[in-house]
């Protein structure tokens, strides 16, 4: 079972090689990393080039953005699951990649997610989702493992979102009903705050947003999630399961 590790990068050699150090430190080395460049004039390549010891492909041609670059990474991998990190960010601790997929029975699983940690702040972001919780907030795709056929059922990144385009795809998986998910109570990353997606106002995104919800959410959970009444949210979910209403138990998997 092979992970494949993507990295788009551009003008980030400063960052790049804690990213990899994170990475050469892992007990769990049934991986590959591809560093998708879009054409840096920095050290990049030369910072690469002191991992030549790992299997690591560098990739260097001008791009459309990250999205680009990652689409590009999910083409050249060969992994069963596939793993987006940013130069900026770095794997938890050396035993992350084993801790995950020493869960019984992990590879059963389309998608595998966990938590990320914002080292400002020491907040652990953001432990398992729900519909309600997925229309609020987004899942980091640092703390994602997504099997590959996933990328062959469902498409790769929109490239119309600049910056949201993980969360688009993560609406696409996290509804579709042949797509089996599970949440790990892992810290996978450290994730920077400072990345391109938290400085950078998706005006396609934010544009798009009403419309995507609607196609990707029941309206029960739009409703409620737009009022922010999470405790209508949670009587509902309770009810359905107390009572056991048969009937009604499709809407408990919108609520849950």
């Amino acid at each position: 079972m092979l992970v494949s590790i993507v990295i788009p990068s551009f003008q980030q050699a400063f960052l790049l090689e804690r990213a990899l150090k994170s990475i050469e430190s892992q007990l769990f080395t049934d991986y590959e990393i591809l560093v998708m460049d879009g054409g840096s004039k920095d050290d990049t390549a030369t910072v690469v080039a002191r991992f030549s010891h790992l299997p690591l492909s560098f990739y260097s041609e001008k791009d459309a953005g990250i999205y680009d670059a990652m689409n590009k990474g999910v083409k050249q991998s060969k992994g069963d699951y596939i793993y987006f990190m940013g130069c900026d960010d770095r794997l938890a601790s050396p035993d992350t990649l084993q801790k995950v997929f020493s869960v019984k029975n992990i590879t059963d699983n389309h998608v595998i997610y966990g938590n990320v940690l914002f080292p400002e702040s020491g907040q652990v972001y953001y432990g398992e989702f729900t519909y309600y919780k997925l229309y609020i907030y987004n899942i980091s795709h640092q703390a994602i493992f997504t099997r590959r056929e996933v990328f062959d059922k469902l498409g790769l990144f929109n490239l119309r979102y600049k910056a949201f385009a993980d969360y688009e795809f993560n609406m696409r998986w996290f509804d579709a009903p042949d797509i089996k998910r599970k949440y790990v109570p892992i810290t996978v990353a450290i994730y920077e705050t400072t990345g391109f997606s938290s400085q950078y106002h998706d005006i396609d995104f934010a544009a798009d947003q009403w419309q995507l919800k609607k196609k990707y959410f029941p309206k029960i959970v739009r409703y409620l999630a737009v009022r922010q009444d999470k405790f209508a949210y949670k009587a509902i979910a309770k009810l359905l399961t107390d009572k056991r209403i048969v009937a009604l138990n499709f809407m408990r998997d919108w609520l849950e």
